[in-house]
Formats: C-alpha cells, sequence, structure tokens
C-alpha cells in the first residue's frame, strides 16, 4: 500500500509513476494524471481543478516508512477541455535542489580542518532542514588554506572539499524535515552483498537483466593543474626606505602570509586592511593577495624597512599515471599520454593542487565499465553503496559503486508491482556530467566562465607535406577598373 500526499492532501495518479535517484544529482518523482482522493468518492473529475502551486511539500509514504519526501515544482498538462478530467502532471524534486539552486554563501574557510569546515558549510544552510550525516573520509583532520565561498554555492563547496580530500559526497533522507550530507572516501563506502553470476542468485533476486558496457568516456592519463596564486615553498624578504612622506610601499610580490615587519632593527605590529576597517590599529596594514603595505605613520628617508611574508606565486602540478601511460605507448607505438589541463584559481597550496591531480589521475585515469542491473518487486541496493561482481569475465572482477537508481511503480487492479533499475560504475566518477570543471551547474561564477572550456589532447604531434603531381600556376591579371556591375556599383579590390 502507498500512500502519498501533497501538502497535507493525500492524492493519486494514474497506473504508474517513477522515482530516480543519482549521486550528486536532484533526485526526482514525476507523478501523470494526478489528483485528490477525495475526488473518487464523488468521481467528479471534470468539474474540480487540480493543480498544487510550485513548492507544495510531497511525501511518498509505503506501510508507513517514508520512501521520498521533496517540493512540487511543475505543475502542467492539465486539460481545460470542459469535457474532460482536470487531472495534472507532476515533477517533485528531492529538498537537495537547494544545494545547487539555493541561496549563495558568503564567507571565508579559514584555517579549518576538512571536517570543520565541512560543519561550518552544513551550519549555514541549516535552515533548509540539512545537517551532516556520516563523515568517513581517511584525511579529515587536515587544514585546508583559506578558502572564499562568495557566489558559491553548498553544491560547488562540497564539490570543493571533496576535490582537494579525494572523498566523494551524497544526501540522504532522515526523516521529513531532515537531509543529512554524507562524506566518505571510496574505500569506506557502505558495502552491498556481492553480486554473483549463478542462476540461483539471478533467481532470488528476481534479476530481470544485467549487462555491461566498457568505456573510455572521461579517460586520461596525465593531470596538469595550474593556479595563478598559491603559497610559495620559502619565504621573500624584501627591503624598502622611507622618503619621509610615502605611507603606501610596493612589495616584489603578492602577500600570502605576512611573516614580520621591522624598522631599523625594531620590530612593528600588522594586521589586514580588514581588521582595520573594523577598528584595530597596528604600525602596518596589508591585504592578502596585494603587493602592497600601508604605514600608519611615515618613515625618515633611509629608514629601513624589511618585510618578511610567504608570497603568492604561480603554481603547477603535474600527476601521471605512469603504468597507463606505458601501456598506451607500448599498444599503439606513440607517446600515448592522454592529457588534461585545469586552471584553478581556488587553491592556494601546492599540496591542494597536486591533491586534486590525483584525485582525477585515480577515479577517472582508468577505462569505466558500466553495470545496469533491472530487477522486480526486490530492492537490491541503495546509491552511493559499494559492490564486488564476482563476474564470469576477470576483467569485470571488481568493486563498483552504485551511480543511480529508477524506482518504477505500477498499480493493476489494486496489486503493486514495483521494478527496479540500477546503474553501477567502476571508475567511481560520481560526478560525471555534472563534474565540478566541466559544468560548474551552467553558471558564470566559478573557475569555468560561460563560454569557456577544458582543454582535452593527446601528446602526439605530426606533419605531413603535399605534394601536387605536374601542377602549373598561372597568373591572372584584372582589366578594367574591376568594378561590379551592379546597381550598387561596389568595388573589389585587390
Amino acid at each position: 500500500m502507498i500512500q502519498m500526499f501533497i501538502g497535507d492532501e493525500e492524492v493519486v495518479c494514474s497506473k504508474e509513476f517513477t522515482i530516480k535517484e543519482e549521486m550528486l544529482s536532484t533526485s526526482s518523482t514525476i507523478l501523470n494524471n494526478c489528483y485528490p482522493k477525495s475526488w473518487e468518492a464523488t468521481k467528479d473529475y471534470v468539474n474540480n481543478f487540480y493543480y498544487p502551486q510550485d513548492y507544495s511539500k510531497f511525501r511518498l509514504l509505503k506501510n508507513g516508512n517514508l520512501i521520498f519526501c521533496g517540493i512540487v515544482k511543475n505543475t502542467g498538462n492539465i486539460s481545460l477541455n470542459p469535457r474532460e478530467p482536470k487531472y495534472c502532471s507532476l515533477q517533485i524534486l528531492d529538498f537537495k535542489d537547494f544545494l545547487s539552486n539555493g541561496e549563495t554563501l558568503d564567507f571565508v574557510i579559514n584555517e579549518k580542518t576538512i571536517e570543520e569546515a565541512l560543519e561550518e558549510v552544513v551550519n549555514a544552510i541549516s535552515g533548509y532542514g540539512f545537517v551532516l550525516g556520516n563523515v568517513n573520509i581517511l584525511n579529515g583532520d587536515e587544514v585546508i588554506g583559506a578558502y572564499s565561498t562568495e557566489n558559491k554555492t553548498p553544491y560547488d563547496v562540497f564539490q570543493y572539499l571533496a576535490d582537494i580530500s579525494g572523498a566523494r559526497w551524497t544526501t540522504r533522507m532522515v526523516n521529513e524535515f531532515q537531509v543529512a550530507i554524507d562524506f566518505y572516501d571510496p574505500t569506506l563506502m557502505e558495502r552491498a552483498d556481492d553480486i554473483e553470476y549463478t542462476q540461483e542468485y539471478f533467481k532470488e533476486n528476481n534479476i530481470d537483466d544485467l549487462k555491461f558496457n566498457y568505456g573510455t568516456y572521461d579517460y586520461r592519463n596525465k593531470q596538469v593543474i595550474l593556479s595563478k596564486e598559491v603559497y610559495a615553498d620559502i619565504n621573500y624578504t624584501d627591503n624598502i626606505y622611507g622618503d619621509g612622506y610615502n605611507k603606501m610601499f610596493t612589495l616584489d610580490a603578492n602577500i600570502g602570509y605576512m611573516v614580520s615587519i621591522t624598522v631599523n632593527g625594531v620590530s612593528k605590529t600588522f594586521i589586514t586592511k580588514a581588521e582595520k576597517e573594523i577598528g584595530f590599529d597596528a604600525d602596518f596594514y596589508y591585504e592578502p593577495g596585494k603587493n602592497q603595505i600601508e604605514a600608519s605613520d611615515t618613515y625618515a628617508q633611509g629608514d629601513n624597512i624589511t618585510v618578511i611574508y610567504t608570497p603568492l606565486v604561480q603554481g603547477r602540478q603535474v600527476i601521471y599515471n605512469t603504468d597507463e601511460v606505458n601501456r598506451i605507448a607500448t599498444q599503439i607505438g606513440r607517446k600515448g599520454v592522454v592529457a588534461r589541463y585545469e586552471t584553478r584559481n581556488d587553491i592556494l597550496s601546492s599540496d591542494e593542487l597536486e591533491k586534486v591531480g590525483e584525485s582525477y589521475i585515480k577515479y577517472k585515469g582508468v577505462p569505466e565499465i558500466k553495470l545496469k542491473i533491472k530487477t522486480h518487486d526486490k530492492d537490491l541496493f541503495n546509491v552511493g553503496q559499494i559492490t564486488y561482481f564476482d563476474a564470469p569475465i576477470e576483467n569485470l572482477q571488481k568493486d563498483y559503486m552504485v551511480k543511480s537508481k529508477q524506482t518504477k511503480i505500477i498499480n493493476v487492479k489494486s496489486t503493486m508491482y514495483i521494478f527496479y533499475e540500477y546503474e553501477l560504475t567502476s571508475s567511481f566518477n560520481s560526478e560525471k556530467a555534472i563534474n565540478y570543471f566541466d559544468n560548474q551547474r551552467a553558471k558564470a561564477e566559478g573557475n569555468i566562465q560561460t563560454g569557456d572550456f577544458i582543454t582535452r589532447n593527446i601528446d602526439i604531434q605530426e606533419e605531413a607535406n603535399i605534394i601536387f603531381d605536374n601542377l602549373s600556376v598561372e597568373e591572372i591579371t584584372t582589366t578594367g577598373t574591376n568594378v561590379l556591375n551592379s546597381p550598387l556599383n561596389s568595388p573589389f579590390l585587390n
């Protein structure tokens, strides 16, 4: 028995509806020919209109258990023919839609561990009903550099934190009022039962179909990460001199961290300009990312001002999947490097650049195998689980992540039939078409601007000369004024 509620009103729909769930993508339910169950008492489907407005709350209950909850986003396809029923078609979105399409954030994550950063972001969106769920990552106590969330959605920030930590994340519904955000290392994912390739297993689990395909859709074995500004490995020391009237002094590089400032060997205090604006005072003021400092007073000509700071410099990290490079080079007799180049403007340390590069090589630097499994009346997996396939082909014998799940429910003469379709992937590439770099959710903010694209190439360069056989060239000279005989009398100049 299934009960559906929109707001507090129980509704019914046509014989079939579908729930779609996917890693990092907004889950949704499609209802066709939906109307209040109360209409069945009078059987008057013609004179009543049912059109729940956008963002009405939707609940779906099975045997008293909540299996989906969301917001009515689209209401449409309602007939206005006076002789036809006034049903409507609905799309109901999971609450995780708020993560990518809700309000953007506006604060700086500064000198926090990865787990502390997760808590800070989740706390900022708690008003939407989000809570921090299970955090099972290997490096949660690592400190990340300063990161600005200005004009970024929570989706973008979670994706950034997943990139630098080599982790994955997903959401799950706790109850009608709360959605948990889980972070996990792929090696620590919740494990489902193994998939066995036996007639008994297929029969016991009502498996109607299992197919696989092998592809290199998002494959590369070299990752180059570039950043215009990362912290240098060594501190810079700049010596500048007072002139008796200037308070602004220019340094050789942009400031990342200020270490010390002395004048004629005497230590001076310093704070950021942001701290100055809220009322703090010091001898010198600086702005991270800029190459200038401002003194609170003038210094006499010849006064030696020594500034020691960690500058922001250009950074570059190159990561290779050496085994794959050699394998391809051996097979095709060429250099065999499939490369990807990224430009990051939100990473401030070379360690973070390297983590991003390693993450791509580790999770995307191998060809992807996809499994599609169809069952009836048997729910085998949840999105985000991991399972091992004991396959008849050796290359298929590995762990797979449950990337998406589609639940189709059909009612026939008061009998309910449920069909499940799962997509599993061997690459653990849960970002696929909504990758942080490739898409940025079609917004102009972030690392990729509107109209920009990522370069993918294989490092092969060949040239060929074109030879014309028995070619003769004849120069044609123009005569007259070279004016087109037309009403416009338009000249075509040589």
